[in-house]
């Protein structure tokens, strides 16, 4: 009987031992792997997006619900197409003026009326200066999107891309990527995907082609 003989018969427990320690490390071994997932999950979805974007608040509070339910307005006073079919966007403030003045007063109690007048509009009812509304759905330059398109031409609502923002009583925070400037709604419902896609959906795939949007 040679040495190694002996020891593996003198010795039988340190060889089961070293037969049982690969399957215990292996068991072990998932633990640092579901740690490493639950902090990437954590960082991923609650640490990194206030981090990655700041939050920025419209110019003044603007409660759409008490203009389109309470007034009785319809979106397309404000938010018009031009004659050549290019979308006027949010309007300037001439418009508010129409009906929001020193000398002819919504409601003089409302507090939001009173801030936005005092900032807003002159003692003579002259329009001191435009807001530097924040825009939620801005594209980069390369893109080329057509409003008319799509609403006319293609039937959509607005609330079908932009919500419901008519039942809306005060304008929410812009959150801002602070890497690429662009507004989160961007990111999360109208990158280029999310474009072929409603393509797809509504049978016109052929608008999936580069130079559609790609001007």
């Amino acid at each position: 009987m040679t040495d190694h003989d002996e020891a593996q018969v003198s010795a039988p427990g340190e060889v089961k031992a070293a037969v049982r320690s690969p399957k215990k490390a292996s068991s072990g071994g998932w633990w640092p792997f579901f740690a490493g997932l639950v902090i990437a999950v954590v960082v991923g979805w609650v640490i990194w997006p206030p981090l990655l974007y700041s939050q920025k608040m419209q110019p003044f509070n603007f409660n759409h619900a008490a203009h389109t339910e309470l007034a009785g307005m319809e979106c397309d006073e404000c938010h018009a197409f031009r004659d050549d079919g290019s979308f006027t966007g949010a309007p300037g403030l001439e418009r508010c003026l129409e009906c929001h003045s020193w000398g002819d007063r919504q409601n003089e109690d409302n507090p939001r009326e009173t801030a936005f007048l005092e900032e807003f509009v002159s003692e003579d009812d002259e329009l001191l200066k435009n807001p530097p509304w924040l825009g939620y759905s801005r594209q980069p330059d390369c893109v080329y999107f057509s409003h008319i398109a799509h609403v006319e031409k293609g039937g959509f609502s607005c609330e079908e891309c932009h919500g419901d923002h008519a039942k809306t009583a005060s304008t929410r925070p812009l959150q801002q990527n602070r890497l690429t400037t662009y507004s989160r709604d961007v990111f999360e419902k109208m990158k280029m995907t999310d474009c072929s896609a409603c393509h797809t959906k509504h049978g016109k795939p052929e608008n999936n082609a580069c130079f559609v949007c790609h001007k």
